[in-house]
């Protein structure tokens, strides 16, 4: 068994499932996208090397994640940005992370962190029980997250709500920062100043230089910012 051999039979055994809510498969991916108007999601399958200590059995570790990119905002996000790696729609997430860490975190603030699901592949075998588990994180979890939370307002709300925390919803402080600002932005949030002034404040206190120029070009077009 080797990690693409894995993932393919998985995504194999999922295709017909998924398709009935409009999520196609995509190797490449190595998980399943949907594309609307508004907005893109990828149910993403990580895999990791794993092997039993008392035996030395070699195998797999399967880790579900779901992305949204939700495409007014990361319009502007790609104005501003200076990684010149991400390029394709399901390069630029605006939130997301894996299916245990918002399981873990249900509040939305980081609190539970290196979480797994642990769903195992060390026989061929296992792959079905694996499958099956899968499905049901993408209708339990996955499947509502992109369903409530495919909009500007709700990214707003859930990165800005109680903006000096730390968010499950984006690993990376830099993007829950200045796509938190866009957000706010676009959907008219009142509190945009003191918004910003706090993520000023976080950019200073917590050493994010690699924020720094992509915050002041923010600044600089925020006023063309809208729907």
């Amino acid at each position: 068994m080797t990690q693409k051999g894995i993932l393919r039979e998985i995504i194999d055994l999922l295709k017909n499932d998924l398709k009935v809510f409009d999520f196609d498969s995509s190797y490449k991916e190595q998980g399943f996208i949907r594309n609307t108007s508004n907005a893109a999601f990828l149910y993403q399958f990580l895999i990791y090397n794993r092997t039993v200590i008392q035996t030395g059995t070699k195998g797999f570790l399967i880790e579900p994640y779901i992305w949204l990119n939700v495409k007014p905002i990361e319009k502007y996000y790609k104005e501003i940005t200076s990684n010149t790696v991400i390029k394709s729609d399901s390069d630029f997430k605006t939130i997301g992370n894996s299916i245990a860490s918002l399981l873990a975190n249900p509040d939305g603030i980081y609190k539970n962190r290196n979480k797994s699901l642990g769903l195992h592949v060390f026989e061929e075998k296992h792959i079905p029980l694996v499958v099956e588990q899968l499905l049901k994180g993408f209708k339990d979890v996955a499947l509502p997250y992109c369903l409530n939370n495919a909009s500007v307002a709700m990214v707003d709300k859930i990165v800005n709500t109680k903006p000096e925390e730390y968010k499950v919803h984006m690993m990376n402080d830099n993007y829950r920062i200045l796509k938190g600002i866009i957000a706010a932005k676009l959907n008219h949030n009142p509190n945009l100043d003191k918004i910003i002034s706090i993520y000023e404040k976080q950019i200073v206190d917590r050493d994010m230089y690699n924020a720094t120029d992509e915050m002041a070009r923010l600044l600089e077009i925020l006023p063309t910012i809208q729907l």
